[in-house]
C-alpha cells in the first residue's frame, strides 16, 4: 500500500513540476450591415485561464460576455442582446513549427442569450475549434482560432455541423507563469 502511494505521490509531482498556469483572453468587435438596416454591433470580452498538463495537453476555462445589439430594419426594432458562456476545454496541441503551435481545443459551454426585454435563453455547445499559437518567448504567446465542429443550442435554434466563418475567428493574448 506504502509503495502505491508513493508512487502516486511521485506522479502527481511530476506532472504539476512541468505544469504552467496561463492566463490571458480575446477581446472582440464585429459589425455588420445589410441594406436598408441599421449596423448590428457586438463586442466580446472573454478572458481564459488555463494549466498546461504536460507539453502537449493543456486544461482551460473560458468566461466569455458579448453585448451589443440586433439592428434595426422596416420589419424589426433596434434591440440590446447579451450573451454570458462559461466554457472549459481541453487542449491538444499536434504540431510545432518554429515559433507556431498547432492546437485544437475540445469542450462544451453553458451561457444564456438574452435580446431586449424577453427573458434570457438558455444556450450550450459541445464540440472542437482548431488554432494556432505563436509563442513570442517563453511567456508571451499570442493565439488565433477559427471555425468550430460540433453542436450547439440556443431555445428555439440547433446547429450542428462545421462552421468556418470570419464571425468565429478569435486572436487573443496570453501569458506564462
Amino acid at each position: 500500500m506504502k509503495k502505491i502511494l508513493l508512487m502516486a505521490a511521485f506522479a502527481v509531482a511530476s506532472l504539476t513540476a512541468n505544469a504552467q498556469v496561463w492566463v490571458g483572453g480575446a477581446l472582440g468587435f464585429d459589425y455588420e450591415k445589410y441594406e436598408n438596416m441599421d449596423g448590428k454591433t457586438q463586442f466580446t470580452l472573454a478572458p481564459v485561464v488555463g494549466y498546461n498538463l504536460s507539453e502537449d495537453w493543456a486544461l482551460g476555462l473560458e468566461l466569455s460576455f458579448s453585448f451589443g445589439n440586433t439592428g434595426a430594419s422596416y420589419l424589426y426594432a433596434n434591440q440590446k442582446t447579451q450573451d454570458i458562456l462559461v466554457a472549459p476545454f481541453a487542449r491538444y496541441t499536434f504540431a510545432r513549427a518554429g515559433v507556431a503551435s498547432f492546437f485544437v481545443d475540445g469542450g462544451f459551454g453553458l451561457g444564456s442569450h438574452k435580446v431586449g426585454n424577453a427573458d434570457a435563453d438558455t444556450q450550450w455547445h459541445i464540440g472542437f475549434r482548431p488554432g494556432v499559437a505563436f509563442n513570442i518567448n517563453e511567456h508571451v504567446s499570442f493565439v488565433g482560432t477559427t471555425g468550430y465542429l460540433g453542436f450547439r443550442h440556443m431555445d428555439h435554434y440547433n446547429h450542428f455541423g462545421l462552421n468556418a466563418n470570419n464571425q468565429l475567428v478569435t486572436v487573443g493574448f496570453y501569458y506564462t507563469f
